[in-house]
């Protein structure tokens, strides 16, 4: 019985423990199986973060703007990334197994151990990033300085068997660091050597930088200066007391041009000039104060100097303004004195030519008086024409001189000049034109016409007087602008005569001044050319010239002239362009000799009392009484109409050649 009991006992406790161990086991099988699974969950975890650190490692690889390469401790390179086959000129594969230094960085052998030995010394500091910076070579030619930063890669044992180098190109900036380590020092020789004295003070008025220049001037060197002296120990006690003056009413302030006087070394002293320029931080606080300094003694020396010549000059000057009082005194004398005289002279003198005229046209002069009245016509007029240059100079230089405002026309001004010496052109065979005449037509001006006409006869004139065969031209140029009230027009005349010499073209214009060759060519004042200057001076302009010795002069004068608003009827009708070139007065002499054998046998068919009443007031120049009595004579004939229309326009030499050519005796 108790037997059964325990064989019943152990039976429950054997079945009781096998199936604590059966759960046991299969929910260690299950906390086994669920843990199998969250490992192998995290595997894979851990797997794909291994992947993305490697590919995102690789993006970094591949991508990098800086050279990376992976060698061995034996130099022997393990890869290189695409920016450094770039900037090496080689490929992944061409440079794997290579030797770094030798292959890549293509170091010379000489020098090749040196580069090595700085590698190798990467290995003694295994924990830390170590810095280098040397020269590598690309070609034959190309040599870059990069600056590498390399990193011992270790094993699970620790030890290394890689190290990783990232290398950046600074050729660039040690170039730049270069020049500018050049810039600088050039900048410091300039400092230095500059032709002025440089110093610097601080708050305390001690000098903390002083150039070359300035230590020579003084005789110290820079260690005995700079941090010991203040910058009121450089000066005389006068000149201390005076910038100590300056400072303390104008704290702070830039000083510009301060005169003080140095002590050197060896007491002697030296004026300078000071420029000060202090600096402030940004709270207003002072920090330092620049300043050139400029040694002025050479100077203040020859202002000494100038103040005693000054002196002496304003003695002088005082001696000289009387003197010159005494001339202007004396030269207004003179020019009141040309004034009344040439006015004295010229009334008698136009009698003298109006009566030559007459007697020169006379039919009843006999042939032998003709040259004695020639030459009284001919001298005359040369005299009147000193005279007027005289009168014209003594109204000039009194200052009397007014101008004269009327409207005129090129055109009109053209025709007056020609009319006066074309004729006189044609004797001496010169051609006489007028270039650029379609400029002038519609050109209609407001100015003093007679002083323009007088600037023009005078340098016609002289072109006249010293051309004794080609060509005298006149062209006028005007430049308009419509903003403007004014046209300036520039007149030129040119002529083919002797010329003048370079040398003496500078006194051309000045009064009672002939060339040699003028002056032994023809007689004259030497007036005309000063006048025409001053005249033109006066309306506003400038006159110039060019000539050469055997080729001829040209002048020319520009002048302001005021546009005319409105041009009046009668001298639209004035300016109707007559001939512009001395060919067409032979034209003209044959259509006038045409006309007088007209009119002469208008003549011969009148009655001989008429007749000789027309030839009596021809001689006379009784124009108007002539002019009535050819109104009363009842007739239609073509000569009388052209006798009628010459007595009107005043053809003095149609009249006066029809005259002539009439018998005397009539």
């Amino acid at each position: 019985m108790i037997t059964g009991i325990v064989f019943f006992f152990a039976a429950f406790v054997f079945l009781l423990t096998t199936y604590y161990f059966y759960f046991s086991y299969k929910r260690e099988k299950k906390l086994r199986l669920i843990l199998f699974r969250k490992n192998l969950n995290n595997s894979e975890e851990i797997e794909r973060t291994i992947r993305e650190k490697e590919k995102q490692y690789q993006d970094i690889y591949d991508t990098a703007n800086s050279i990376i390469i992976r060698w061995s401790p034996d130099f022997k390179i393990h890869s290189i990334n695409p920016y450094a086959e770039e900037f090496f000129q080689t490929t992944k594969d061409l440079a794997e197994g290579k030797d770094v230094v030798l292959d890549l960085f293509q170091i010379p052998l000489e020098k090749s151990n040196e580069v090595k030995s700085q590698l190798w010394n990467i290995f003694h500091k295994p924990e830390q990033n170590i810095r280098q910076e040397y020269e590598v070579f690309i070609g034959e030619s190309d040599k870059r300085t990069v600056t590498w930063s390399n990193r011992i890669l270790k094993n699970e044992f620790g030890y290394p068997y890689e190290v990783l180098s990232i290398g950046n190109d600074i050729t660039n900036r040690k170039i730049a660091e270069e020049n500018l380590m050049k810039s600088y020092e050039r900048i410091l020789d300039l400092y230095n050597n500059a032709p002025c004295g440089y110093h610097s003070l601080d708050n305390n008025n001690i000098i903390v930088s002083i150039n070359d220049t300035e230590l020579d001037w003084l005789g110290y060197t820079r260690e005995e200066v700079v941090g010991n002296f203040k910058f009121n120990d450089l000066m005389t006690e006068s000149s201390q007391d005076k910038y100590r003056l300056i400072t303390n009413s104008f704290p702070n302030e830039n000083l510009t041009g301060v005169e003080l006087e140095f002590v050197r070394k060896d007491k002697s002293t030296f004026f300078i000039s000071l420029n000060s320029t202090s600096t402030f931080d940004k709270n207003g606080n002072f920090i330092i104060s620049k300043s050139t300094v400029f040694d002025i003694t050479d100077r203040k020396i020859a202002e000494d100097k100038l103040n005693d010549y000054s002196q002496k000059i304003q003695l002088q000057n005082k001696r000289l303004q009387k003197a010159v009082e005494a001339a202007i005194k004396a030269n207004r004398s003179k020019s009141v004195f040309f004034s009344k005289i040439t006015h004295e002279l010229r009334t008698p003198l136009h009698a003298v030519i109006g009566f030559s005229q007459i007697l020169d046209k006379d039919p009843n002069l006999p042939n032998h008086l003709k040259g004695y009245v020639n030459s009284l016509y001919d001298n005359g007029v040369h005299l009147l024409g000193m005279i007027n240059d005289i009168l014209d100079l003594a109204k000039i230089e009194a200052g009397k001189m007014t101008e004269t405002r009327e409207p005129f026309s090129l055109v009109q001004l053209w025709d007056t000049l020609f009319s006066m010496f074309s004729y006189r052109f044609s004797e001496k065979s010169i051609s006489f034109e007028l270039i650029g005449s379609e400029n002038i037509s519609s050109s209609f001006y407001e100015a003093d016409l007679q002083k323009i006409r007088q600037i023009l006869v005078n340098l016609l004139g002289n072109a006249l007087k010293f051309t004794n065969q080609g060509s005298v031209s006149l062209e006028i140029k005007i430049e308009s602008n419509p903003d403007q009230s004014f046209d300036t027009v520039r007149f030129i005349v040119k002529d083919s005569g002797i010329g003048i010499p370079g040398d003496q073209l500078h006194s051309i214009f000045e009064a009672f001044q002939q060339t040699e060759q003028g002056s032994s060519y023809k007689e004259g004042t030497g007036l005309g050319l000063s006048i025409c200057q001053q005249l033109v001076e006066f309306l506003g302009g400038t006159i110039h010239v060019k000539s050469f010795v055997g080729v001829g002069s040209e002048f020319s004068f520009e002048i302001p002239l005021t546009k005319l608003q409105i041009v009046p009827d009668n001298l639209k009708e004035k300016s109707k362009l007559g001939p512009i070139h001395t060919n067409e007065i032979f034209q003209m002499n044959k259509q006038e000799e045409s006309e007088a054998e007209i009119v002469q046998s208008f003549l011969n068919d009148s009655s001989p009392e008429l007749k000789k009443e027309i030839l009596r007031l021809i001689r006379i120049q009784n124009f108007g009484q002539l002019t009535g009595v050819l109104k009363e004579i009842q007739t239609e004939e073509k000569g009388k109409k052209i006798l009628e229309q010459k007595v009107q326009n005043k053809k003095y030499k149609f009249l006066i050649d029809l005259l002539q050519n009439s018998n005397p005796f009539e």
